[in-house]
């Protein structure tokens, strides 16, 4: 009979050698799992690629895969897809009033802009880009 030594000892919490982790390898050969956070910066990313798309007058027009997407989901909603439609109108009722604060505020800092160089004696034309 061969005499085994404690370490060839194989059963409950003493894996075959053979078996066992080399010295410096990891027990997770893929690596730590994907955070949620990088997870959305993953989607951001694919989502603000540029993507061609085809307008009703058969041009190709370039738009970013997020508008593509919800153009996609406006067409399929308007061929009768009512889940489709409720989403989109659903989207544009959360966006709808962010995209209009935001170009509001942008009008009005045109505004106090066109002010202050009219305080410093700049004449600006009425019909200059700055005023509308």
């Amino acid at each position: 009979m061969i005499a085994m030594s404690k370490e060839d000892k194989t059963g409950y919490a003493s894996p075959p050698k053979s078996t066992r982790w080399q010295k410096g390898q990891s027990g997770n050969l893929k690596g730590r799992p994907k955070t949620k956070s990088e997870f959305m910066m993953d989607a951001a990313q694919i989502l603000t690629q540029p993507v061609d798309a085809r307008a009703s007058d058969g041009k190709t027009v370039r738009l970013d895969g997020i508008e593509a997407a919800y153009l996609a989901l406006c067409r399929k909603g308007l061929k009768g897809h009512k889940p489709s439609l409720l989403e989109a109108i659903r989207i544009m009722l959360d966006v709808g009033p962010a995209v209009q604060a935001k170009e509001e505020e942008q009008k009005n800092k045109r505004q106090e802009f066109v002010e202050r160089l009219e305080r410093m004696g700049v004449k600006i034309p009425e019909d200059s880009k700055l005023r509308q």
